[in-house]
Order: C-alpha cells, then structure tokens, then sequence
C-alpha cells in the first residue's frame, strides 16, 4: 500500500469517526426526547382520568343535589299534610262537639218504665224521679184470748219524688196515706254527694240500724218484719254520713225526734245510732254478710218509754206482749248483730237485739228479740244483695211466669225483766211469695204464734192467715 493510500484511508477515518460520534449523540438526544414525550403522555393519561374522576364525583354530587331537594320538597308536602290534617281534625273536634251538644238536645229524657217516671237534663246534672208503693193486706185470725179481728187494710200507699241538682246534691220526698199507717211524711231529705265515696244526709230519715229494717218494705221476705223490729227506732230528724267500698258500708248519725210529735211541752230527746256491714264473700250467686248496729238514745223530760209488738200481722192493732209504759227511764241502749248467707236460690239471715233499758232510781232492765230465716227461690234466681247498703234489694224474676219463693222464719221477744212483765212471744211462719214481675209480688203468710205468757200474763196461741197484693211504681 502507497503512502498515498495510507493518507486517503487517514482522511477517510477522521471525517467517519466525528459524524459518528455526531450520530450517537443525535440518537441519544432522540431517545430523551422520546421517553420524555412517553412520560408526558402517562401524565395526560393520569390527568385525563383524574378529570373523568372528578367530571363524575361532579356528576354525582349534583344527582345528590337533585335528590336533596327532592327530598325537601317532599318534607315541606309532608308538613303542608301535617298542617292540613290538624286543621281536619279541628274541624272534626268542632264537628264532634256539635254533634253532641245536638245529641243531648234531641236526647229522651223522660222515661216512663218498672221505677217510675224519670226525668233527667241534657247534662245529667239535674234529674228527677216519681214513684211509689201500694200494699193491700187481708188477715183472718184464729184467736183464742186476744180478740183481733179478721178484715182487710191498706198497709201502705206512698208517694215518692226523689232526684238531684247541682250534679252532686240529692233529695227525696216520700208521703204516706195509707190508713193504717201514720198519714204523714216518711223520708224527707237533702242529700250531698261530693266526697266520694262519703256522703252526708240532713232531714227525716232512717236511724241506721238492723238488717231487716234497713232493706226496705218492698223487698222483705216476709209480709211483716220479725218481732223484735219493734226494738228498731226507724225514722227521726237527724244529721247522717255514711260511706262505703266494694264489700263494706258505714253508716252513722245523730237524730232528734220523730216527726209527728207536736207536743211543745216536751223536750225533744236526741240519740246516735251506727251500723256497719261487712261481706267477705260477694259474688253473683255466693254471700256471706255480717254486720253490727247500736244506737244510744237519751228519753225526753218525761222520762218514759213503751216497747211492745204486734205478732207480725198488720192489719189488727192488738199486740199479745206490751211493757205499757216504763217510768224513770234516763236512757236505752240498743244493741244489734246480724248475718246472712247464700249460695245461688238458698239463703238464710238471722239477727239479735239487745235492749237495756238505763232507770234513774230504780233497776236497769233487759229485754231481747231474735229471728231466724231461710228462703228459697223455686224458679232458681238469687236474691238481690246491695253492698254499699249492706241489704237485699227486689227479686228479678228470670222467668216470664215469674219468680216462685218459699220461705220459714222462727222469731221471739222477751219483754220481761224484774218488775217489768211484757209478756214473751215466739212466732213460726210459713211464707210463699209470688213475684209477677219486678213491680207486682203476692204474698201468703200462715204463723203459729205462741204467746207465753202474753201481756196479761196469759197463755194463748193463735194462728193468722193473711195476704198481700203488692204494686211498686
């Protein structure tokens, strides 16, 4: 090889190796450039997803805000519901107290049914009752020493008006014409009702006192009351409260004189009398009653008193065993317990007076009565028991033909005591009673008396037969 060749070669490698170099470093820059357009491309991407992102958290939040207010016009429907079902039932309230204020206008209130004729304002704060009783007797007696006399009598003929005013106060005023009873007012009373459950009652009323004078003439067994009802001092001018629960009663007050005593010249005589009852088993057909009465009662400035009895028969006015009249006498005290019981149709009632008789100067005196009854009701009712009164009230027949009752009563008196010679007494009788109906009942008595000694301090035993038609309206 030449030297001229060598130098070409030479020239050759010089112009080579720099454009080489060039191209490398030209390659090199390329690749930056393209990693470089690579990253930014990664980045657009990132940011164009990061815009999807937020283009849809944006479209999210404005369906969040489409349904928030929504949701708001819904509650503001809900409250505009609210406001218009208040003003509904405002109206519906008015509506409603129209409604009754015509209810009670156009309500009955007079009713004509079994307890009379009953009128009542449209409040009920005033109401008014009309009623009454009729009882007509016929006796026949087979005497032997008392002479009695056989014949008919009305025992009683009563008008009642009784009610209240002022919600709470109470009124009765009750009038007998009967003939061989005391022509004249019986129960004659205001009454006040607001301390439930006592109440207080002023007038002319019943001294609380025994089982059998306390239920009522309506709804005893018997035509008559036992013997020693005669101990039971029954109707006075007095002051009274009584109370009771749903197995008990209380009642208790302070009396004055009867009401037809007219005599100036005589002092009016005062007592307090207490009867309370107790029922530890009350149910529709069960009863088991107690009950206790007193009474203490100072006489008038006569000092005096008269204790006798008819023999369980009205319609004479003969009486077999008769204190007369007791002088010296300063005051009495009256003693009484009772029970009864019954289990469905049966029941039987007993009770025991004990009167002592507190003299001045001379000897105190006892004289005592009792009875024992018992009572079927054939056509299976059970008799009407009152626990607030702590009596039996009228039977409600269950039957259309009526209630059918048997009945046996056993009572005696003893009025003798030292120098005092009453007479003893002791009566059986047999009782069938017919009970039509709430208002209608007749009635059948046959008693074997037995008087021994009587007044007179004679023996003798008559027997009655006697009825009764009875009408309660």
């Amino acid at each position: 090889m030449t030297i001229q060749s060598i130098c070409i070669w030479l020239l050759l490698a010089l112009l080579i190796i720099p454009c080489a170099a060039a191209n490398d470093q030209k390659s090199s820059e390329g690749h930056q450039v393209y990693e470089f357009i690579k990253q930014q491309q990664k980045m657009l991407k990132q940011q164009q997803k990061q815009m999807l992102a937020l283009q849809q958290q944006l479209q999210e939040q404005k369906q969040l805000q489409a349904q928030l207010k929504q949701q708001q016009q819904q509650i503001e429907a809900l409250r505009q519901l609210v406001l218009d079902q208040q003003q509904i039932d405002s109206k519906l309230k008015q509506t409603e107290r129209k409604v009754k204020v015509m209810t009670r206008k156009s309500a009955r209130k007079v009713k004509v049914g079994k307890k009379g004729l009953r009128i009542q304002s449209s409040n009920g704060d005033y109401a008014f009752q009309a009623g009454g009783r009729i009882h007509a007797d016929y006796a026949h007696y087979n005497d032997n020493e008392t002479r009695m006399g056989n014949g008919a009598s009305l025992r009683r003929a009563r008008l009642y008006f009784k009610g209240k005013f002022l919600e709470d106060w109470r009124y009765k005023a009750e009038i007998e014409f009967a003939e061989s009873s005391k022509v004249g007012p019986r129960g004659v009373w205001i009454g006040y009702h607001g301390w439930r459950p006592v109440s207080l009652k002023l007038g002319n009323f019943q001294e609380p006192f025994s089982l059998e004078e306390m239920g009522g003439s309506n709804a005893i067994t018997f035509m008559e009351r036992s013997l020693g009802n005669s101990f039971a001092p029954s109707y006075h001018l007095g002051i009274g409260a009584s109370s009771h629960g749903n197995f008990w009663s209380l009642s208790t007050g302070v009396f004055g004189k009867s009401v037809g005593n007219k005599d100036d010249t005589v002092d009016d005589r005062w007592g307090v009398a207490l009867r309370t009852t107790v029922a530890p088993i009350l149910t529709d057909d069960k009863l088991l009653h107690f009950g206790f009465s007193g009474e203490y009662r100072r006489t008038d400035n006569r000092n005096q008193i008269r204790l006798r009895s008819r023999p369980e028969s009205n319609v004479t006015n003969r009486r077999l065993v008769d204190t007369h009249t007791i002088n010296d006498v300063e005051t009495t005290v009256l003693l009484g317990a009772e029970f009864a019981a019954l289990y469905g149709p049966v029941s039987i009632q007993g009770e025991y007076f004990h009167n002592r008789v507190v003299r001045k100067q001379t000897t105190n005196l006892d004289f005592n009565a009792a009875y024992l009854q018992g009572s079927w009701l054939i056509t299976g009712e059970s008799r009407n028991y009152q626990a607030k009164r702590g009596v039996f009230g009228l039977i409600h027949p269950l039957k259309k033909y009526g209630a059918w009752e048997l009945a046996l009563r056993y009572s005696l008196i003893d009025l003798d005591d030292h120098d005092i010679k009453g007479g003893k007494q002791n009566n059986f009788t047999l009782g069938l009673n017919w009970y039509v109906n709430y208002n209608l009942r007749f009635m059948i008595n046959y008693i074997f008396v037995n008087a021994h000694p009587n007044r007179n301090a004679v023996n003798e035993s008559p027997n009655i037969l006697q009825m009764r038609g009875q009408l309660v309206f």
